[in-house]
């Protein structure tokens, strides 16, 4: 099991400041790539859902590890513009399956997290899960910017969390989640998938919805993968 790593309870300055900022433009009105991802059918999967490339019992495995360890499965679909009204919004062909983990905290703040199910399941690493497992300190948009978490997605972990240009806004969809309809995933090259907000506070220090370190399958021992500068809590 990899050692355990230093919680951080309160951030500086500049990062309270970009917290702040992040949380006024939520993940429901972020940016997520249009890249092909694997897509999957769940016990909760919509009209349209693709089928899944991990079919049988794997699958069936994937979804039950997720809800056994607090998760819920959550179908979204891919699309862009949803920084206008819902009717404007274009849905995409892609869809994927996440596993979403929340919390509330003692001020009655809920927080989500969400992750892809190979990502969850896979005893080996993807690139989401090596990403959060390192930590990468996030870089700071330079001047500031309205989502630091999909500036750090791109330059720290070379990943994708943006549909084009512009500000008409994009995510992963599900319509029927009353709070976390559209969230903000950073896609990698492997086709893995991690909430970009979530990945970006886990590296300053703090959690949303759960501590993915654990729940993941694969767990790396003493030593992780070189395949990105691990942050301070490594």
């Amino acid at each position: 099991m990899f050692a355990a790593r230093s919680r951080r309870l309160l951030l500086g300055a500049t990062t309270v400041a970009l917290v702040a900022l992040g949380a006024c433009g939520d993940d429901s009105s972020s940016s997520a790539t249009t890249a092909a991802v694997p897509t999957s059918a769940s016990a909760a999967t919509t009209e349209g859902a693709a089928t899944s490339t991990t079919t049988g019992s794997d699958q069936s495995a994937a979804e039950t590890y997720c809800t056994d360890k607090g998760g819920k499965l959550v179908v979204r679909t891919a699309t862009w513009n949803t920084n206008a009204d819902e009717s404007d919004y274009l849905q995409l062909a892609n869809t994927l399956t996440f596993c979403e983990f929340e919390s509330t905290d003692s001020t009655g703040n809920t927080t989500r997290i969400s992750v892809d199910l190979t990502t969850l399941y896979s005893e080996e690493p993807t690139l989401a899960s090596v990403a959060y497992l390192s930590e990468v300190k996030p870089t700071l948009p330079n001047p500031p910017g309205p989502n630091p978490a999909d500036y750090s997605c791109s330059v720290d972990l070379s990943a994708s969390a943006a549909f084009g240009g512009g500000a008409a806004g994009s995510g992963w969809v599900n319509n029927d989640e009353p709070v976390f309809k559209v969230m903000d995933e950073c896609v990698f090259p492997d086709m893995s998938a991690i909430d970009a907000f979530g990945i970006w506070y886990h590296a300053t220090g703090a959690i949303r919805g759960a501590d993915l370190a654990p729940l993941f399958r694969y767990q790396p021992g003493d030593e992780l993968p070189a395949i990105f500068p691990s942050g301070p809590g490594r």
